[in-house]
């Protein structure tokens, strides 16, 4: 990851803006690496795939039906390439994996279960800043436009300048995130690293300060501009008020958006 441009207000980095790149290897690499796991939920799939070939040890081997669900799991896909969830994992993989934050949920697990998931943000977790950690919501879009900087995905009125806005002045979305990442936790032993990430965020939330961070992904196939996001940030910091964190983070690549989905799923025939 390259930084192309940044702005920080405070030394713990959690208000300002930023503009990174990949280069097109380690964006292909990270597309058809991560991104993919995230996009097939790799932890569950690979339980799935154990537990099946688990019974051939114990005398399954003879059943047609398991051998052609074995060869299924094998061969599986990605069911949802849609370019906003490519983006949304994306995402949630750069940030992960450059900026201290953490996602124990993958939320397909919720894809048969609507009442399950989560709204009003599509980036929900926890972010680590100085030995706190802190609740993260955050909204990603993806933009190839270039007659307007910052593009249209960002100040339009479901733009995440609008979005982010919503999610500081709207304490009851707020606690409806909050709920949904709690449901998650409720079974969990007390040392998971997701409950005690959520134990950890839930008393800085609640403490004197009300901590918690809010992020705008953007992702852009085009040529890098700081007006990408300098401008959303110097208009929303108004109202967005510290301690509350808020960063801009803008991602660009050299990889047109249209090409993603055949790069995500190009090791499958390997």
């Amino acid at each position: 990851m390259e930084t192309l441009f940044k702005h920080i207000e405070q030394e713990d980095n959690l208000r300002g803006y930023q503009g990174i790149s990949l280069r097109e290897d380690e964006f292909t690499q990270t597309l058809r690496g991560p991104v993919f796991d995230s996009l097939l939920d790799i932890e569950v799939h690979q339980d799935r795939l154990s537990e099946l070939t688990g019974l051939i040890e114990t005398g399954f081997s003879q059943s047609k039906n398991l051998l052609a669900d074995i060869q299924a799991l094998e061969k599986a896909e990605p069911e949802d390439l849609r370019d906003w969830r490519i983006g949304e994992a994306l995402a949630e993989v750069v940030l992960e994996e450059n900026f201290q934050c953490r996602f124990h949920w993958n939320e397909l697990r919720d894809a048969r279960n609507p009442k399950g998931n989560k709204t009003g943000a599509d980036l929900v977790g926890f972010i680590e800043s100085e030995g706190n950690v802190l609740f993260l919501f955050g909204e990603v879009k993806t933009s190839s436009e270039t007659a307007n900087r910052p593009p249209q995905v960002m100040t339009k009125a479901d733009g995440i300048e609008n979005q982010l806005k919503d999610l500081y002045n709207d304490r009851n979305k707020r606690q409806i995130l909050i709920t949904y990442l709690k449901s998650k936790t409720r079974d969990l032993p007390d040392l998971h690293p997701f409950k005690m990430d959520y134990n950890s965020a839930l008393l800085s939330y609640y403490g004197n300060t009300q901590l918690y961070h809010l992020i705008g992904v953007l992702i852009r196939d085009v040529e890098a501009d700081h007006k990408d996001i300098s401008i959303s940030y110097n208009r929303i910091k108004t109202t967005i008020l510290n301690p509350i964190g808020l960063r801009l983070i803008a991602l660009y690549t050299s990889i047109q958006q249209s090409n993603w989905r055949n790069i995500v799923t190009s090791n499958i025939e390997e």
